[in-house]
This record gives structure tokens, C-alpha cells and sequence, in this order.
């Protein structure tokens, strides 16, 4: 157990390594460039933000292809990213926004699927008491390489915009690398069991599992009120009638995000392996509240680095939480189904959001975005609240 333990380890720290390069693009860099070059509708910006929302849709057939197959889940995950590589190769040779947004969407909606089939190495190969630390290195090589890339993204686009294509050149061949580490991952195939051969089980087990499913209800909020955010933060700090930031700025700025993120997450790994789920969730909480209200009410760069802290602070713990929390309630053997909801539903509120956001912006102003951001979180919170002494929410 050990070796295998450590050999996962080793492994996956260069996967998630490579894959916080395809984050960043994904993430800052495929909708700046849709702005800065593209001329961008709110309705592609939107799209391009909620593509790995979308992918989450498809997780339970996934899930249930990968137990029909019968093969080892990090060759049918191998597999899928590889068309996340033509995908990026592809987007590298289109011209026009509609193709620059397909080729994008194709790439996102495979590299989503990766947490869903990742939950089951994660469950056979690491003990319980090692999940959270394990996974909050995968988080530090990730935004560590992710922040140094988006400052030479950043430089890049300043210094030779109109070849933003070589970008997308580098991100396919990173996708190809990341695609050969997982076929080196040692892993079993997911157990065809009588739940895993029905389609979209997991998602009745939001009905049947009363906890779960309202631990999801407070989730959706909150990650409504989250994600509705993202693309708004580039929009404000690109957009001329907002801070007007060159590239190179905006990467720093997000730079900076992920750094605090990198340099707690060691924090938050060990906490989620020793403290109850709910406190963890909601200290995340009040870290997100904080920091959407202070970057959209900042107009210098020092507000808007201090809002940027605390959000990466935030996503240094989140993003353990997110990946791991479905196995502090899920029976054992469910855990891949407890995850295909989870990450379904996280794709319901991800592709919501962005058309959400930029409808409230529409409205009310990026003030008005943040206003409407924080009610949803702060309804979480009384969500979560109400099952802290829920026994199976306790370490």
C-alpha cells in the first residue's frame, strides 16, 4: 500500500502540475484573449466561462462508461486527454470566435472530467488519514506553475497579441504530457456494481440521502454566488471603463491570488483531515464574502491585490473541499456516485452562473454583482449552519 501510495503521489503531483498551466489559460487567459482580440459577445464570454461547468454534465456517463469498460480509470482518463490536446491544437489554427469557442469548449469539458474519475485512485491508492494532505500538494504544484506561466502569458499577450495562437500550441502539448503521466497511474477499473450500471444513479441518492442533499442545496448557493464572479473579476480589471490593467497586470494581480493560495493549503489539507466539514466549509465561506466584496469596491491595485489574497486563500481550502468532501458522508463503494451528483450539480450552478452574472452586471453594475454575490453566500451559510451537529459531518 505504501508503494503504491507513493508512486500515485509522485504521479499525480506532475498531472496536477501540468494541468495548473491549462487552468490558467482556461481560466484568465481564453477569455482575456476573447475580450482583448475577438471582440467577444457576452454570450461567448459566457460560454467560454462555464465550459468546464458543462463538462461536469457529462461525469455520470463517465462514470458509468469507464465500470462498462472495465479498464483502469487512468487509461480511460489517459484517453480523454487526449482529445483535450487536438482539442488545443485545433484552436490554435481557427480564426473567428465561434470556432475559437468550440475548440475551447471541447478542451474544457475533457479536462473536467477529471475529478470524477480521479476520486476513485484517490479512494483505493491514499489512506483515509492522507487524502486532504496529498491533495493540498497537488493544489501547491498546481498554482505554483500556474502562477509563473500566467505572468509569461501575460508578457506574451502584451509584447505579441495578435500571435496569441502559440498559446494554445503550448497548452496542447501540455495536455499531451498530462495525458502520458496518467496512463502511468496504477489503478483499478471502477466496480461495475448494480448502482454504477444505472444511469445517473447518483443523482438519486440527492433524494434519498436527506444530508447530501441538502449539503448540496447550500453548495449550489454558494457556488452560484462564487462562480458568477469569475469572468466579471476579468472584465473589471481589463475593461477600459473599469481599472484598464495591460496583461501583464492582470496576471500579476491573479498571480498574486494564486500564491496565497499556495502558501496556505498546507493549512487547509491538514484541517480537513482533523477538523468536522462544516466549520472547514464555512471559514471558506466568510474568505469568499470578504474578498468579492473588497475587489469589486476597490479602484486601486493594492484593494484589489488584498481582495485577490483572500480569495486565493479561500481556494487553497475549497479546492480540497471540492475534491473530498463527498467521502466524510458517502457508504462505502458510493463514493464515485456520491461524486457523479456532486460534480453534476456543480455543473448545473457553473453553467448557470456566468449568463447570471453578466445579466446582473447588466443591471445593476459590478457593486450591484457583488451585493448579489455575498446574499447567496450568506444563505449558504444558515444552510451549512444548520447540520454543524450532524454526526456524519464529524471527523
Amino acid at each position: 500500500m505504501k508503494e503504491l501510495s507513493e508512486r500515485t503521489f509522485k504521479l499525480d503531483l506532475l498531472r496536477c502540475s501540468l494541468n495548473g498551466i491549462l487552468e490558467v489559460g482556461f481560466n484568465i487567459f481564453a477569455i482575456l484573449i476573447a475580450i482583448r482580440f475577438l471582440d467577444a459577445s457576452q454570450g461567448f464570454k459566457s460560454l467560454l466561462a462555464a465550459g468546464s461547468a458543462l463538462g461536469f454534465f457529462l461525469m455520470p456517463w463517465t462514470s458509468r462508461l469507464s465500470a462498462k469498460l472495465g479498464r483502469p480509470v487512468t487509461h480511460i482518463a489517459g484517453f480523454i486527454m487526449l482529445i483535450c490536446s487536438f482539442s488545443l491544437f485545433s484552436c490554435a489554427q481557427v480564426e473567428g470566435i465561434l470556432p475559437y469557442t468550440v475548440c475551447l469548449l471541447v478542451a474544457q469539458i475533457s479536462l473536467s472530467q477529471m475529478p470524477g474519475l480521479m476520486i476513485h485512485v484517490y479512494s483505493s491508492n491514499y489512506k483515509a488519514s492522507n487524502r486532504g494532505r496529498n491533495i493540498s500538494w497537488n493544489f501547491i504544484f498546481a498554482s505554483s506553475i500556474g502562477m509563473m506561466f500566467s505572468y509569461f502569458f501575460g508578457d506574451f499577450l502584451d509584447q505579441n497579441g495578435k500571435h496569441y495562437n502559440f498559446l494554445f500550441w503550448g497548452m496542447g502539448l501540455v495536455a499531451f504530457s498530462s495525458s502520458v503521466t496518467l496512463f502511468l497511474i496504477p489503478s483499478s477499473g471502477v466496480k461495475n456494481t448494480d448502482s454504477s450500471s444505472r444511469f445517473l444513479v447518483g443523482l438519486t441518492y440527492v433524494f434519498k440521502d436527506r444530508l447530501f442533499g441538502k449539503m448540496l442545496a447550500g453548495w449550489m448557493l454558494m457556488g452560484l454566488g462564487v462562480i458568477m464572479t469569475i469572468p466579471l473579476r476579468i472584465e473589471y480589471v481589463a475593461r477600459d471603463s473599469g481599472m484598464g490593467m495591460t496583461n501583464k497586470q492582470i496576471a500579476v494581480l491573479f498571480g498574486i491570488s494564486m500564491l496565497s493560495g499556495v502558501l496556505t493549503s498546507r493549512i487547509w489539507g491538514k484541517l480537513f483531515d482533523q477538523m468536522s466539514f462544516v466549520p472547514y466549509r464555512l471559514a471558506l465561506n466568510f474568505f469568499l464574502l470578504f474578498s468579492i466584496v473588497i475587489f469589486f469596491s476597490s479602484t486601486t491595485f493594492s484593494g484589489l491585490a488584498i481582495g485577490a489574497v483572500m480569495g486565493g486563500i479561500a481556494t487553497g481550502g475549497a479546492s480540497i473541499a471540492w475534491s473530498l468532501w463527498v467521502m466524510k458522508i458517502a457508504p462505502d463503494g458510493r463514493e464515485s456516485d456520491y461524486m457523479g451528483a456532486h460534480v453534476f450539480m456543480t455543473g448545473v450552478r457553473g453553467a448557470i452562473a456566468p449568463f447570471f452574472g453578466y445579466f446582473v452586471l447588466g443591471l445593476v453594475g459590478f457593486k450591484g454583482v457583488a451585493c448579489c454575490s455575498s446574499f447567496l453566500i450568506l444563505i449558504s451559510v444558515f444552510i451549512f449552519l444548520s447540520e454543524m451537529n450532524s454526526p456524519r459531518l464529524r471527523v
